[in-house]
């Protein structure tokens, strides 16, 4: 009986369907059974009873709720869910259109009502059947109320009879929250493991990007590196997400230092291969082609980024500046090359703007060798190199960007105070001008006193 049962509600199911589709069919094909059960148990009510007219629409409805598993079974889905949806309907309209009010028939129009919101998705579809199935509470409540019954019984009968009305209406209904509240427990159960998975891949893709940080942070300028060429300076650099296409590299060369602060196309995780790539090329110009301009590294890095990653037409590489300072007497010799990006020298409290070429290091409109810029240095000037992320940041009253003109002034108000103090300025400022919005790009910033 069990297999029996277990093929019933089974019947129409494919491996090609749909998880709704799966527990729409398995709802009817049970459905089905306890409908026919219930018309079953109706049949030997009426003989129990002696209440023959029952048979009349128990033994043809029982056959009607047979066939459900049967449309499944054939592959009826669609139309087996309003065949399900109005045979109930049709079958308790028909009864209490034969019987009395007292016998408590109308009620099974509860149960009716409850059936489109399982078998539907549309909400247009469970509304206009869901308000039909009420309408015709009505409508018979009316009808019965004003009408004489086809058939009487005894009123001890009656009373018998809408017991048994009534605790098949409840059983229903309870079988119907039950399959909700069940389906309710599955979908929370789903949602629990999918949010652990996720959670875990979530969990592994954060330390895999630790990881690249830690990789990437030895490969950007090392601060006591730094002081040792530049004892008066600050690094303000904030990646957007952990790991950076923004950079700053240094390195020392036949007695020459070297340093490049870079933007390089994209953010995250692909900039961060950018970032790779590039400080790789410009080591590679700097130590083993022993390149000594930076206008000519900048060349050699170009055609590397061309020839290497541009062959599809893709136009990756980076914007940034690259410095050479030697050292001659008791004066710095500063040679650069800006691509797109440039250098901010503040003397005498004046705001100066250097020169740099319009065009990336890597493929752009222009294929022109970068010019040599030189920076005729005096004790105590500041010089500032930054990327775009600073002055492309959304945030203040109106949610503007912070524009290049704001973000000079406040190198021009701040710059005679100490390094460490124009960092902490620099990062106070960025994050009350952000607010709550995000971060849309990487910053770096490097202040220099010459």
């Amino acid at each position: 009986m069990k297999n029996f049962i277990q093929k019933v509600t089974t019947a129409g199911i494919e491996y090609t369907n749909s998880p709704y589709d799966v527990k729409t069919i398995t709802l009817m094909n049970r459905m089905s059974i306890i409908l026919a059960i219930m018309m079953f148990v109706f049949c030997l009510t009426g003989l129990t009873i002696k209440l023959y007219d029952m048979l009349y629409f128990a033994i043809p409805f029982t056959v009607i709720f047979c066939l459900t598993p049967y449309f499944n079974h054939k592959g009826w889905i669609t139309f087996n869910k309003y065949y399900f949806t109005f045979t109930p309907l049709l079958c308790v309209c028909l009864i209490c259109w034969y019987n009395s009010i007292n016998l408590g028939d109308r009620f099974f129009l509860f149960t009716t009502a409850t059936i489109p919101g399982i078998l539907f998705r549309k909400k247009a579809t469970i509304y206009l059947l869901f308000y039909l199935n009420m309408g015709a509470f009505f409508l018979v409540t009316w009808y019965q109320s004003t009408h004489a019954p086809i058939t009487t019984i005894p009123h001890d009968l009656e009373i018998k009879y809408w017991c048994i009305t009534i605790s098949s209406v409840f059983a229903v209904l309870f079988y119907v929250i039950q399959y909700f509240k069940k389906g309710s427990e599955d979908y929370e159960k789903a949602i629990e493991l999918k949010n652990e998975e996720i959670s875990t891949k979530n969990k592994e893709i954060v330390d895999s990007i630790n990881y690249a940080q830690k990789i990437q942070n030895t490969l950007l300028a090392h601060n006591d590196f730094l002081k040792k060429y530049l004892p008066d300076h600050f690094v303000f650099f904030k990646p957007k997400d952990i790991v950076s296409g923004d950079f700053y590299w240094a390195t020392e060369h036949n007695n020459k230092f070297y340093l490049a602060v870079c933007d390089s196309t994209g953010h995250g995780v692909p900039g961060a291969f950018m970032c790779l790539l590039n400080i790789g090329f410009l080591n590679e110009g700097i130590k083993e082609k022993n390149i000594s301009p930076p206008s000519q590294v900048f060349d050699h890095v170009r055609t590397r980024l061309i020839n290497d990653i541009s062959k599809e037409g893709q136009q990756d590489g980076m914007d940034g500046i690259l410095l050479k300072i030697e050292l001659k007497g008791d004066k710095f010799k500063i040679e650069y090359a800006g691509a797109n990006n440039a250098p901010v020298l503040i003397r005498n409290k004046e705001l100066i703007t250097l020169p740099t070429d319009k065009m990336p290091v890597g493929k752009g409109e222009k294929d022109e060798h970068f010019k040599l810029y030189t920076i005729d240095a005096q004790s105590g000037d500041m010089l500032y190199l930054y990327t775009d992320g600073f002055a492309d940041q959304f945030g203040g009253p109106k949610g503007k960007k912070f524009k290049y003109k704001a973000l000079n002034d406040l190198l021009l108000v701040n710059h005679s105070k100490p390094m460490m103090e124009q960092k902490e300025i620099f990062n106070s400022t960025f994050e009350n001008w952000r607010g709550k919005l995000e971060q849309v790009d990487d910053v770096c910033v490097i202040g220099i006193r010459l």
